[in-house]
């Protein structure tokens, strides 16, 4: 090619790329500018050595994308783009000027290139054949998604040709390093240099267009979340997974409480539809999902971001206008239905499959705040929910002085009674204390805890609700007003040591009240159980010849990693055979009562049905649980599968205090 004809090829490079690259410029600008339209958040920032050796590895080694088999392959897709952006380099810097890079004709480094290229090129096709032909529930077999991975697929096939045509023009080998370029060069061999130079130039050009074409794409398409999931693993929250942000309802200044437009979310909350990757892992693990609601974690997050995109420009706009009060319309206009707010149960099964640390579980209880607190929009039972705690602190209305009464046989003392002194507070929690089966799990706790010689006492009549149904509905007023109450009556009595039976006070209690200015050791009874076993303090003797199978409840599990206690407690006791649901651990699925689910009316399947399920497919004679809401929705799902009689539901502490003889 003449030196014009280079200058002219230059030319329009300059022109096509650079377009490329302003119109991918302009697009990731107005989309910061619209996360800065997003609420302040608690700082992102503290921690950064940790931040960064997350950011290694969950972006870099791609950790989370692994824990799925389908993630190999964007694993190769990842890695393959990282080598092939410097072989990119090379490849357009050669056919423009005919000079090669440095690095560039290394053996070695042209060996990488291929094979990551090759990889890639799998992977594609993998993507295509999974996508439009086995099409499992949680793709879709979308045009851009096509296009997206045809465009890859294109780029790294014209690269390959191109520069198999260049070597043979240039009477070039291409050696054993490149295998692939070598296969087509020898395709390629007796064309006649004309030919060549046509194969070289049109694959360079759709290489390029290929190229710009996706730059264009990606901050316009899911694609954003190469760029959006870097910044969201760094910025990723730090305090436990189950902890929601506290609400500072003192503040005078604040019209409306949670989130009802767009921009009261927190601009990490807006992150989150960057980073999103579509995969859908939340949306096959979501219980709300899988039974029928109109619930999906996968398009909560698409539809946020959707609608920060689409009212993003209007709100700049006030803004360059002078308006003092930039607002968008109410999400739950054109955005968001209030039956898919409700349908969620907080399980955090969507939190635990993101591979890319979104957090949903924190924007739902945000919207509920906003339907509640503001809008004081809520359902029927949920209303009913709320009066019953306001006047017997509990859910379901009984009489508060009745909070004691599974105890009356039973040599346990009160606070009171012993004037503080006791070295344990047993917070027994709301459903063991009123519900007759449930007063079981609190009965053996308390026999097992005698057992040991353990120094403990109730609060009994004084125990308040832990305030956790109140704050996962949406009613933080109401949640704070039993944390005050709590600290209140913990300080009168000098309480430094808490276990309770209830997963949901143990995560409240734990990791929520220190925002309030109260800790303290705080255990749940599966794990101070398994720790009297460890020192000998307990030994189970009787025997209980019976299969067992472990439903993980997702407060004490996913929210705080509490899965072995429950299981050694079990595989303790002398005759227990213990058998695994096939969805067991952090992959368990929900019961269905968390988030106040246990207290709400339920569309489609119900969610502990289909539990209850999962648990007689193991063939187990008994479904051991360490939560007193997974007993009642697990006994009520075998009634609904009619198999009472074949499948019994009992907690591991019941198991473990008759295995004691106590």
């Amino acid at each position: 090619m003449s030196t014009t004809g280079y200058i002219v090829q230059g030319v329009v490079f300059v022109l096509v790329f650079g377009t490329a690259l302003y119109l991918f410029g302009k697009a990731i600008w107005d989309r910061y500018r619209f996360l800065r339209l997003g609420a302040k958040e608690e700082s992102r920032t503290q921690d950064p050595g940790r931040r960064f050796a997350g950011f290694l590895e969950f972006v870099l080694a791609q950790r989370k994308v692994l824990a799925e088999p389908s993630g190999i392959a964007h694993f190769f897709i990842f890695w393959g783009f990282l080598v092939l952006v410097f072989g990119d380099l090379d490849f357009i810097v050669f056919h423009l000027t005919r000079w090669h890079l440095p690095w560039a004709t290394s053996p070695v480094y042209l060996f990488i290139q291929e094979m990551f290229s090759a990889f890639v090129l799998v992977a594609v096709v993998l993507g295509l054949i999974r996508r439009y032909a086995m099409r499992p529930m949680r793709v879709e077999a979308s045009f851009e998604a096509g296009l997206i991975l045809g465009l890859i697929g294109t780029i790294v096939l014209t690269y390959y040709v191109a520069t198999a045509a260049d070597l043979v023009l240039d009477g070039v080998s291409p050696g054993w390093w490149s295998p692939v370029v070598n296969a087509i060069a020898g395709g390629l061999a007796g064309s006649s240099p004309g030919a060549l130079l046509a194969i070289a130039e049109v694959c360079f050009w759709i290489h390029i267009l290929c190229i710009s074409t996706f730059l264009y794409f990606i901050p316009r398409s899911k694609h954003l979340h190469m760029i959006g999931a870097m910044f969201n693993w760094y910025f990723r929250k730090l305090d436990p997974p189950g902890k929601l942000r506290k609400l500072d309802l003192e503040d005078e200044s604040v019209e409306e409480f949670g989130v009802g437009r767009i921009e009261q979310f927190t601009w990490k909350q807006l992150l989150d539809g960057y980073a999103c990757t579509e995969c859908g892992r939340c949306h096959v693990s979501c219980p709300a999902t899988l039974s029928g609601k109109p619930l999906s974690p996968k398009y909560l997050i698409i539809k946020m971001k959707e609608s920060l995109v689409a009212q993003g420009p209007g709100m700049l706009a006030q803004m360059a206008a002078g308006a003092e009060n930039v607002q968008s319309e109410s999400l739950f206009v054109n955005t968001f239905s209030e039956e898919e707010i409700w349908a969620c149960t907080t399980c955090r099964a969507c939190e635990e499959a993101c591979p890319v640390a979104n957090e949903h579980v924190q924007a739902i209880v945000d919207m509920r705040r906003y339907l509640v607190l503001t809008e004081g929009k809520a359902s029927p039972e949920v209303n009913k929910v709320f009066a019953n705690l306001e006047r017997q602190s509990n859910e379901w209305g009984i009489n508060r002085r009745e909070r004691a009464a599974w105890a009356k046989d039973l040599p346990v003392k009160t606070m009171a009674e012993v004037d503080g002194q006791a070295e344990y507070l047993y917070f027994v929690g709301t459903a063991a204390s009123f519900d007759q089966r449930n007063q079981k799990i609190a009965q053996a706790f308390a026999k097992i805890l005698l057992a040991a010689g353990v120094d403990f006492a109730i609060l009994g009549a004084e125990e308040e609700s832990d305030g956790d149904s109140a704050r996962r509905l949406g009613n933080e007023f109401l949640y704070q007003e039993f944390v005050q109450r709590n600290i209140e009556i913990f300080q009168t009595y000098g309480v430094k040591k808490i276990i309770t039976t209830d997963p949901h006070a143990y995560n409240t209690f734990k990791n929520e009240y220190p925002d309030f200015g109260f800790e303290a050791e705080v255990y749940h009874a599966t794990e101070f159980a398994a720790k009297l076993l460890e020192e000998g303090k307990i030994k189970p003797v009787k025997r209980i010849d019976k299969t067992i199978t472990y439903h993980d409840s997702c407060y004490l599990g996913r929210y705080n990693g509490i899965y072995d206690a429950p299981r050694y407690i079990l595989q303790s006791i002398p005759g227990v055979q213990l058998v695994e649901m096939e969805r067991n651990r952090n992959k368990a699925m929900c019961c269905g009562a968390g988030g106040g689910g246990m207290f709400k009316e339920e569309t489609g399947t119900r969610i502990n049905v289909m539990r209850a399920k999962q648990a007689l497919d193991t063939g187990a004679d008994i479904v051991g649980t360490a939560c007193p809401y997974c007993m009642t929705m697990l006994i009520d799902g075998t009634k609904a599968n009619g198999a009472e009689d074949r499948l019994q539901t009992f907690d591991v502490l019941e198991l473990l205090a008759e295995s004691l003889a106590v």
